[in-house]
């Protein structure tokens, strides 16, 4: 185990690399929709290159945890950070050269696809690791704080993202890719600095590492279907303004990127204070944000006003921090000492499966009606709110199974 200091050090420095990061993927996942139709990506082209890197992504993150307790955590972590710098000033560099009339529609959308696929592949252990290498420097009574860590530093990167979307990317695309480039290179440095490779011994181990499919698969449905529902709303809500309310594409990425910038913060704060504050149990946690999830998705699909659709998503990210991480705890609880790696690692593969299914099936049902992605997102919401409610009534069935806590 670190040293107080040593373990404050590394914190930081898993914090600074999981928030660039997920800056990265948020602006792009904000930025790329209406940028595809102004370097001449069709949406459905558009959709397939968030949708095929999502199952990359999924398929290759099993990978890197195996490959992290083979050969250590931090050799994954830093050839993350890498790919994520070196991929981020090949986007710069693409998109520049496309906006100035050096490259086709074609190759553009080549080269996208190829950089996307590398940074999918790269970047897929980061999360893995990073989880793995937390728990290796915390006890377990600190072990629910140091996850939390992580867990805002995915929600500040996510804020960060749009925030690049909302104010950089309308004016100038490529600066943007090029600062997240550089925000790479600075954590990367900070890995170097300050994350020494943890020592891992006997209390790694545990005789209880079976997996409890049939207690966890309910959770794991609840991550796919939620993530798919958010990849919905990420992928056209911008396409939503430019389409259903004539917004220009610079206003629709700026408006985009300021809503979903407010669901995100509305979701850390829920997170870092709310759930503190109530201090109910997970399986309530799960159970009342689904159902405020559904209701401000169901509204979402319904109005016809910028305000209204800003608002909607702000109360969607306050039903999401009480569900994701009610889901989680609850996830967590149902797993064995010795398989909290094991479940860790499925539900990273269920949360891509989610990111792939979005993206895609959002731009084929907005070619329909810029209403019906929310539509299917409220259906799928719907599902895991039942699948959350049936939860909670079993929980209560369970006999010290799960205890009130704060998270």
């Amino acid at each position: 185990m670190e040293t107080g200091s040593h373990t404050t050090k590394a914190q930081f420095a898993l914090f600074l690399c999981l928030t660039i990061n997920f800056t990265g993927q948020s602006f792009l996942l904000v930025v790329l929709p209406p940028l595809g139709r102004l370097l001449g990506f069709s949406d459905i082209q558009t959709g397939a290159i968030l949708s095929i890197s999502a199952l990359l992504l999924m398929a290759s993150a099993p990978v890197w945890g195996y490959l992290s307790e083979r050969i250590g955590r931090r050799p994954i972590l830093l050839t993350a950070l890498a790919g994520a710098a070196i991929t981020a000033a090949a986007f710069s560099a693409i998109v520049s050269l496309r906006l100035a009339g050096s490259l086709s529609a074609l190759l553009t959308l080549g080269l996208f696809m190829s950089v996307r696929t590398a940074q999918s592949i790269a970047s897929s252990g980061l999360l893995p690791a990073a989880q793995a290498y937390m728990a290796d420097i915390t006890t377990p009574a600190q072990r629910a704080g140091g996850m939390g860590v992580l867990g805002s530093a995915i929600g500040l990167g996510a804020i960060l993202g749009a925030a690049l979307a909302w104010k950089i990317a309308p004016t100038d695309p490529a600066w943007a890719f090029a600062i997240i480039a550089v925000l790479a290179v600075i954590a990367l440095a900070s890995l170097l600095l300050f994350a020494n490779e943890p020592v891992r011994g006997a209390h790694n181990i545990s005789l209880d590492a079976r997996l409890p499919l049939a207690r966890i698969w309910p959770l794991l449905l609840i991550t796919v279907v939620s993530i798919s529902a958010y990849s919905i709303l990420q992928q056209v809500i911008a396409l939503r303004l430019q389409d259903a309310l004539g917004f220009t594409v610079e206003e629709s990425i700026s408006r985009g990127g300021a809503a979903l910038m407010a669901t995100a913060i509305a979701m850390i704060a829920v997170q870092a204070c709310a759930i503190r504050l109530f201090r109910w149990d997970p399986a309530r946690l799960l159970g009342v944000g689904a159902v405020l999830a559904v209701v401000s998705m169901l509204i979402c699909s319904m109005v016809n006003s910028y305000v209204e659709i800003f608002g909607t998503l702000v109360l969607l990210g306050i039903g999401l921090g009480l569900m994701l991480p009610g889901n989680l705890a609850s996830l967590s609880l149902r797993t064995g000492a010795g398989a909290q790696g094991k479940a860790a690692g499925i539900n990273v593969v269920a949360q891509g499966l989610g990111q792939a299914i979005g993206p895609l099936s959002g731009a084929a049902l907005h070619r329909i009606s810029p209403q019906v992605p929310f539509v299917a997102a409220t259906i799928l919401l719907t599902i895991a709110c039942v699948v959350a409610i049936c939860t909670w009534r079993s929980t209560k069935r369970m006999t010290g199974l799960i205890e009130p806590q704060s998270i």
